[in-house]
């Protein structure tokens, strides 16, 4: 409440003014020279740097960078413009593409933001730190939620096929799974679900394995039981990594010599 004029101590030309001046709305802005002008937050300009380098076969060069103001991922598959492994690379990206749009809602996977030719991908940027390298990898919520996150994975029909820490990242408490190049989609039908069964157990074992290395801790019975892979997905591995995949990198390797010449 306003105090009453006193009229022992105000002229009458005061008290007049003073009353004009009690008059005005209360809620009159300030003159337009008063008002500060809103403050636009720009996002900070990221220094592009090389997160992995694309060594061996049908790797990306991985880059953190800005795209139209954000810091996104850049997995670029250039280094094989113009050999014949840019026919494969290219279907490899295309194929990640796919299976992140599947999972454009999910929130343990990053979104794709766009694609840069033929032979790179755009890929939004999770903040965090790889599992395996975690300020407390052996957290047992870190696991429990991995484990869930495998599991709501593959009710959508879709297995990983590459669990491992460096495809795992915790951001912010949550677990964000990455790198999905390897991704396999099998919807419905009988062929396909039996393949799908022992594709999950393979995702489930290596967050199992994961977790015994970090943790040291003994594996109950039954994760032990997820962790052992069926035989024939040994097998495959095995094949793959002990014979073909030395052939393609001889092959790939002899290649870039003969270019070099």
């Amino acid at each position: 409440m306003n105090a009453p004029l006193d009229s022992a101590t105000t002229s009458p030309a005061e008290a007049r003014t003073l009353d004009a001046d009690s008059a005005l709305p209360a809620t009159q802005p300030p003159p337009p020279s008063s008002i500060s002008s809103p403050t636009i937050l720009t996002p900070p300009l990221i220094t592009p740097r090389t997160l992995q380098r694309g060594e061996g076969l049908l790797k990306a060069d991985v880059v953190l960078k800005t795209h139209a103001g954000q810091p996104v991922i850049c997995k670029d598959y250039g280094r094989y413009a113009g050999s014949w492994l840019a026919i494969p690379a290219r279907l490899l990206l295309r194929h990640e593409a796919r299976i992140l749009e599947r999972l454009r809602h999910w929130p343990h996977a990053p979104k794709v933001v766009g694609q840069i030719g033929k032979l790179a991908l755009l890929l939004e940027y999770v903040p965090g730190e790889m599992l395996s390298e975690a300020a407390d990898p052996t957290s047992p919520i870190y696991f429990a939620q991995l484990m869930a996150v495998l599991t709501s994975l593959h009710r959508s029909s879709i297995v990983h096929n590459d669990i491992r820490g460096s495809n795992i990242i915790v951001s912010r408490g949550r677990v964000v799974l990455i790198d999905f190049a390897s991704a396999i989609y099998l919807p419905g039908g009988r062929l396909l679900r039996f393949l799908l069964r022992p594709l999950r157990r393979s995702d489930l074992a290596g967050g199992l394995k994961l977790k015994a290395r970090l943790t040291g801790e003994a594996l109950t019975p039954e994760e032990a039981r997820l962790r052992r892979k069926p035989a024939w997905i040994r097998g495959l591995q095995h094949t793959w990594k002990r014979r073909l995949l030395p052939r393609l990198k001889r092959h790939s390797q002899g290649q870039r010599r003969d270019e070099a010449r």
